[in-house]
Order: C-alpha cells, then sequence, then structure tokens
C-alpha cells in the first residue's frame, strides 16, 4: 500500500567544512495522489455554538443558518450534530444522517435554539467530543467551534483549552470567531491543537463561506498525526526545530508532533543542527523518520537521509532550503512581533518584521511579487509591519490582528493553489491606476488584494495583500474589509463593516477605484 505522505529533506548548504559549524535544513512533508478533486472521506461533524447573550441576534441567526447549510453540502455518509454552550453545555441534536429525514431533524432543532448565560468554550468542547466518540466506525469524527466572545466558566486560558483539545486527538477541531470581542489567541489555540482551521468572522454573514469550508476541511485530510523524529550522526546535535513544537527526547533521536497532511496543504519544518564533523566524514548528518495514519486506520512511515558533501572551499546554497528555512523563520519572527504587540510596544513588533523582510529581500535569487509562498509572505509582512507603523484605532488593530492570524504560511507546504469558487452575476470594471479599463468578473467569494492568491489581483502599493472581499449571499453582493492598511470607501463613504453592492457603485480599495456592475 503506497504511503498518502512523501517526505523531502534538504540541507540550506550542499556542503560543509570539517570541524564545528552551524547548519540549517528544511523538511517538506505533502500529501501524495491528486488534488482537491479528490473524494473526501464521510465525515462524523459536531457543531459547537456559542449561545451566550453577546450571540443574540444576528450572530446567531447567521450561525444557525450557516449550520443548515453544511447540512445540505453534507451526503448521505455524513452525520451531523448540533451542541450549545453557555454557563454549560447541551446536545441540541445528536449525530443525525445527513439525508432528507435527517436535514428535516436538524433544521427542525435549530429553531429551538435559544441564548443563555456566560461562555464556556471547554464544556461545549466536552460534549462534543463525548458525541463524536459514539460515532459510525469508518466516519472521520470533526468539532467547529463557533464563538463571539471570551471563555469565563471551566478551562479559560489558551493554554489550557489547546490541551484538553489536543488529549481528544484523533478528533479534529477548527473553530470560528465571531465579531471584534472573541478572544482570538484562544479560538486560534484550539485549531492548531486540534490540527484544524481558525477563520475570522468579522461580520456574520461571512459563516455561510467560513463554516462550510471548515467543517468540510476535515474530509481532505490523507494522513494524521503526523510525528517526525530526527536520529542525528554522530558529531551532530539539533539545537532547535521551527516551528516550535514539544520535543521527546530518547532512545536513538529526538521526536515531535507535526499534526495532519490535508490534501494540498502539508508542512514545512526548519531545522537547526550543530555540527562538529571529522574530516574523514561520508557526510550523512542523521535519518528523518516521519510516521503517520492514514484515514483507513493504517500506519505508515517514511525515511529520508539529510545529507551533505565535506569539503573545503565554498560552499553552494540550496535556494529551495534557504527559502523554505527563511518562510518558516518569518513566521516565527512574525510570532515575536504580535508579542510585541500584544504589550503595546507597536515600534519593537513592526521593527522585528522590518529586520525579516530585508533579510528576505536580500536573500539569494528572491524576486519579489513571483507568487511563490516566500513571496506572498514577504507581502503579509509588509502589510503587518505597516499596520504597527500606522498605529490605527485599537478596533482597528485588533480586527487587522485577528485577520492577519488567518495566514498561516509554514502549513501551505509549498501548494498555494485552490479551486476557483463558482461564478456569481457581478463584476468591477476598474476606473483608476493599474485596474484602469480592466474587468475582473466576481464569484461567489470573491478576494481583492495585492497577493497572487487573489481572485482579483491588482498590484499596487496602497492595496494590501488580501485586502478585501465580496460575496454573493441571498442574491446580493456585499463588500467587506480584510483588515487592510488604507481601507475601502463605497461612492466615496469609508467602509465600516459590511455593505450591500448596488448596480453603479463606485468603490475604492486603497486608493484604486472600480464601478460594481450586476450583470
Amino acid at each position: 500500500m503506497s504511503t498518502p505522505f512523501g517526505v523531502e529533506a534538504r540541507c540550506e548548504r550542499a556542503s560543509v567544512p570539517a570541524g564545528t559549524s552551524t547548519l540549517w535544513a528544511s523538511v517538506r512533508v505533502t500529501a501524495r495522489g491528486q488534488g482537491l478533486e479528490v473524494d473526501r472521506a464521510p465525515l462524523a461533524v459536531a457543531l459547537v455554538i456559542d449561545v451566550s447573550p453577546s450571540m443574540a441576534g444576528e450572530p446567531l441567526q447567521h450561525a444557525l443558518r450557516s449550520a443548515e447549510i453544511v447540512c445540505e453540502l453534507l451526503g448521505e455518509r455524513d452525520h451531523l450534530a448540533i451542541v450549545t454552550f453557555s454557563h454549560d453545555a447541551r446536545v441540541l441534536c445528536g449525530l443525525t444522517r445527513c439525508d432528507d429525514t435527517g436535514r428535516a431533524l436538524v433544521t427542525a432543532a435549530l429553531r429551538t435554539c435559544t441564548t443563555e448565560s456566560a461562555t464556556n468554550i471547554h464544556a461545549g468542547i466536552a460534549v462534543g467530543a463525548g458525541v463524536l466518540a459514539n460515532a459510525p466506525a469508518g466516519l472521520r469524527r470533526a468539532m467547529v467551534v463557533l464563538s463571539d466572545g471570551q471563555p469565563n466558566r471551566g478551562l479559560i486560558t489558551a493554554a489550557d483549552l489547546a490541551a484538553f483539545t489536543a488529549s481528544l486527538r484523533p478528533i479534529g477541531v477548527s473553530s470560528l470567531g465571531f465579531g471584534a470581542h472573541h478572544d482570538e489567541n484562544v479560538l486560534a489555540a484550539i485549531a492548531t491543537a486540534g490540527s484544524g482551521r481558525y477563520a475570522y468572522i468579522p461580520d456574520p454573514v461571512l459563516a455561510r463561506v467560513e463554516l462550510a469550508r471548515a467543517a468540510l476541511a476535515h474530509g481532505g485530510i490523507v494522513a494524521e498525526q503526523l510525528e517526525i523524529e530526527l536520529r542525528p550522526a554522530a558529531g551532530v546535535e539539533l539545537v532547535q526545530l521551527l516551528p516550535k513544537a514539544a520535543l521527546r527526547v530518547g532512545g536513538a533521536g529526538v521526536k515531535a508532533p507535526l499534526g495532519d497532511v490535508f490534501v494540498d496543504e502539508g508542512r514545512v519544518l526548519a531545522l537547526e543542527l550543530a555540527l562538529d564533523i571529522q574530516p574523514h566524514a561520508k557526510g550523512k548528518l542523521g535519518e528523518l523518520i516521519v510516521r503517520g495514519r492514514a484515514p483507513d486506520g493504517t500506519a505508515h512511515e517514511q525515511r529520508v537521509d539529510l545529507t551533505v558533501d565535506v569539503h573545503a572551499g565554498p560552499h553552494a546554497l540550496d535556494r529551495t532550503a534557504h527559502r523554505e528555512i527563511l518562510l518558516v523563520r518569518a513566521d516565527v519572527a512574525r510570532g515575536e512581533a504580535r508579542a510585541h504587540a500584544d504589550r503595546q510596544a507597536l515600534p519593537q513588533a513592526a521593527a522585528v518584521l522590518r529586520a525579516m523582510i530585508a533579510q528576505i529581500d536580500a536573500s539569494d535569487g528572491f524576486v519579489r511579487n513571483d507568487g511563490s509562498d516566500l513571496a506572498e509572505f514577504r507581502e503579509q509582512l509588509e502589510d503587518e509591519a505597516a499596520n504597527y507603523e500606522r498605529r490605527g484605532t485599537h478596533a482597528e488593530l485588533a480586527h487587522q490582528r485577528k485577520s492577519a492570524l488567518q495566514y498561516t504560511p509554514t502549513a501551505t507546504g509549498g501548494s498555494r493553489t485552490r479551486a476557483k469558487p463558482a461564478m456569481a452575476p457581478g463584476a468591477l470594471v476598474g476606473l483608476s491606476h493599474a485596474a484602469q479599463n480592466r474587468r475582473f468578473p466576481l464569484y461567489i467569494d470573491t478576494s481583492l488584494g495585492r497577493g497572487s492568491d487573489n481572485e482579483v489581483q491588482i498590484t499596487d502599493a496602497s492595496i494590501s495583500r488580501r485586502h478585501a472581499r465580496i460575496l454573493y449571499v441571498d442574491q446580493h453582493f456585499v463588500i467587506m474589509d480584510g483588515g487592510s492598511t488604507n481601507g475601502c470607501a463605497v461612492n466615496n463613504e469609508p467602509l465600516l463593516g459590511k455593505r450591500t453592492l448596488v448596480d453603479g457603485d463606485i468603490v475604492k480599495i486603497g486608493f484604486v477605484e472600480f464601478r460594481f456592475e450586476t450583470l
């Protein structure tokens, strides 16, 4: 049986001198097989919904409608459960097959939902896990937590909730944070520990897209609970592993967890090694072993050797490895900048990112805006640094931070492409700058920005990497800002929250103007 993932290890330099030195290496773990068109695994999904008082009204209405949409998207092989939480948690609807009869039962249960007091995320996750424990054999178990607040009952810290979530593996857990007041540190930590995805929902209408994306993502896992082991050769010592993970030392090597590998999304790691190489050494620095389980429960492993030449003289740079290592180190620097920003040390936060940007720009052969992972991440760092330097209002900084937190470059594994969403009956016509006289079709979900991974890409300095988003919901086009530096406007009115577009509206993204047209 073929292994569902592949492993590639490369040293930053193809050769090293004898004696003592340090060396970085990159490790890439990627899914094998076809892309997103592959039939996903059947799912048992528990939607865990916050029903505290702050969710009353539009947020809860959209969350419940989004749950109905997820039920419609799931098939007869799938099961869905609804759990609500406030001061404690309760099962609104147990695991129900998503056929016509089951959908009617789920919809009826959702219509009985009401708001209560407090925010006990811990209880919601625990009850959701209990429901999923009874899932039929052969179903992949996944949970999505929806909340707009900060936990104040049960476990409340990001570290404690992450540890609890990690203890539930192999259940996959994603999270959606509604509005400006949710604790993104908590919800992002839960998603990371659950090998899932965190999404920021600045306006409840986004839940219709992001909840379905989060729930269905776990059906695209090709290998789960991966672990890497480094067995270093004599004279080789692991200095650090990035992104940082809990290391276990024992036997012949060092082990660390990697999480899951999704279809078209893998993992990239960086290892810093201390070397004391003898002149007669053959250049094998160690063996890397990656172990994990396929969706059918079978165990798999891949082994690769980490090798270099040992000689005097020039030591050529491996550009691929160098860029992957820079990508991982830049993400670590980004975390350091966020820590500074949390202490209101915004100049220090910007300085950390500017220093990292300078390293990327100076790297051998780097080309800005060439569509590579490193080029895209460089643009993200540029935007985040500009936001820190601009020192916007507390609300603006919170919105920008939550928007940025969704971007996780080191999990892409070099595959940033995504399937195009369905077309929608609208378009933007460029009126100025680089967009002038260009026509951009709109989709059900259209992202606009400077980065190459947007459906509408405009390379203008006033536009952020992921600047804005236009959704087609209930036969209307809705625009919202994506945490940009220079903002958006409709008919010269600053965009605050979301706005429904009408034919002929003048939309300004940064300094670039468009005319919105319906088809």
